[in-house]
């Protein structure tokens, strides 16, 4: 038999803890908390050393802008029209070539040249170039330069005041140009003397904006130092750069914040094999003591590259209003020198926030006017002497 003797401090012991127990077990269930966390001291480690851990939290969840290279811009346009003013009597012909042109088509030089060439090209094709004939560009088509190399925040920018603001709150117009220019002179020469000489025509290439050009022994000359001018430069039909580069004299109110006004008396008579043409550019075909100067000159025709943007004033005149260069300009005047026919040519194209959208138009034997049918898509206008 077994002995079942237990200690009496034993039997105290174990009815002391379970009344303890079933006292606890009685007090949690009438008064449910979370039990105390006991809290832990662990000593921190020092990472100041090697890490940063001052974090800014931004909470912006929009999609960053990048600034990415520009893609090569899809054609605008599926032809080039070509119109006729009269017919050809081996006498020569002028032949005008509105462009229509977007920022993105400036950005590299190879994308600009293509833009060019393929209207050179239909006319090639049409068989209207010849030894005789002289082809004219827009205004400003050289200007457009000034986007070379610009990437996705500087063109995808709503305006161009956005566009300037990417490279800095106070940046203008004028910086962006002079940071250019010698880049922009570059490519506008070299483009202009391959496609002359390729094509066997003299060309205007419309007009470029630059500090004080100069030609000096057949080279561009810049001064980095000097004002800006609107200028347009001739080219022979061997690709060398030709006098008279004519500056523009006469500026509307928003042209005078960028650049400078050139001599109204200076030469503007272009002789090229046959022919010898004037040039204005722009609003200088308004100008009568322009006129006056040519009278008794020989000259064959009268030539301009223009360009005109959204509410452009001159002498409290809209010059968005095509029929107001018909009326006022040229074939106003023309009478009064030994010309017979004139040509003038605007540049055409969504260019940040304003549609530039002049009508290129010309005028022969002081009656017959032809004036392109579309400021959306390219025309060659193509006068016969």
């Amino acid at each position: 038999m077994h002995n079942l003797y237990v200690p009496p401090y034993k039997i105290l012991l174990f009815i002391l803890l379970f009344g303890i127990g079933y006292g606890s077990a009685s007090y949690l269930k009438d008064h449910p908390s979370s039990p105390p966390i006991p809290k832990l001291e662990v000593s921190k480690p020092d990472f100041s050393l090697n890490f940063d851990f001052n974090f800014n939290f931004d909470f912006n969840f929009s999609k960053p802008e990048v600034d990415e290279d520009i893609q090569k811009p899809n054609h605008s346009w599926t032809d080039v029209a070509i119109q006729t003013n009269g017919t050809d009597r081996k006498y020569g012909n002028l032949v005008g070539i509105q462009l229509v042109l977007k920022p993105e088509d400036f950005v590299k030089e190879e994308w600009w040249k293509e833009r060019i060439e393929e209207t050179l090209m239909k006319g090639k094709s049409a068989g209207i170039f010849d030894r005789k004939t002289i082809v004219i560009f827009p205004e400003h088509l050289g200007s457009g330069l000034v986007f070379l190399n610009e990437k996705s925040r500087f063109i995808n920018a709503d305006s161009l005041v956005d566009a300037l603001k990417t490279k800095g709150e106070n940046y203008t117009l004028n910086d962006l140009i002079l940071s250019k220019s010698e880049m922009m002179a570059e490519v506008y020469v070299r483009t202009f003397s391959s496609l002359a000489k390729e094509y066997n025509v003299p060309i205007l290439g419309g007009t470029i904006v630059l500090p004080n050009p100069k030609i000096v022994k057949g080279n561009l000359v810049l001064d980095p130092n000097g004002p800006l001018f609107n200028v347009a430069i001739p080219f022979s039909a061997d690709g060398k750069l030709m006098e008279p580069m004519v500056k523009k004299s006469i500026l509307a109110d928003e042209e005078l914040k960028v650049y400078s006004a050139g001599e109204p008396n200076q030469d503007r008579i272009w002789i090229v094999p046959g022919w010898k043409v004037a040039i204005f550019i722009g609003q200088e075909v308004f100008e009568p003591s322009i006129y006056s100067r040519l009278t008794g000159k020989p000259i064959d025709g009268l030539i301009s590259p223009s360009a005109v943007f959204p509410n452009m004033k001159w002498s409290g005149n809209d010059l968005s209003d095509s029929n107001f260069w018909k009326q006022e300009g040229m074939a106003k005047y023309i009478k009064s020198t030994k010309a017979q026919d004139l040509v003038q040519v605007f540049l055409s194209g969504h260019l940040f926030e304003n549609q530039w959208k002049g009508k290129t138009f010309s005028l022969r034997d002081f009656t017959f006017e032809d004036q392109v049918i579309s400021v959306e898509s390219p025309t060659i206008l193509n006068l016969y002497f």
